[in-house]
Order: C-alpha cells, then structure tokens, then sequence
C-alpha cells in the first residue's frame, strides 16, 4: 500500500477586527467554503500573482513555498 505524503503545514494566530471577521465570514459562506480554506485560497492567490517570485501548490487546505 502506497503511503500518503503529507505536506509539513504552519500555523499562527491571526488577530483582525470583527468586522472584517464578520464580512470574510459571509464571503466565505457565499464561495461554499469554510472560513479557514476562503482565507488560505485568498492568501494562495495573492501570492501566485508574482510567479516568477514565488511558487504555490495548491491542494485542500492550500500551501505556498518561496523559491530562492
């Protein structure tokens, strides 16, 4: 049986106003995705704008990685 690989993942506490937590929350039920996956494709996106900076690999909960 082939064993899963599991990309190594970063965590750390994210401190925003209510009001910007209230409106990420609706843009998140309005794309049918959890709070958490909204903000992670978000963030994926933005990244990927600068391709010849960064390279990200996306899969359920998204990751990014910076080329050197």
């Amino acid at each position: 049986m082939a064993k899963v690989e599991r990309k190594r993942c970063k965590t750390f506490p994210l401190e925003m106003e209510d009001d910007l937590h209230k409106a990420l929350k609706y843009k998140a039920i309005d794309t049918d995705k959890t709070l958490h996956a909204f903000i992670i494709d978000v963030l994926a996106a933005t990244v990927r704008e600068e391709p010849a900076q960064y390279a990200v690999t996306t899969h359920n909960a998204g990751a990014s990685k910076r080329k050197r």
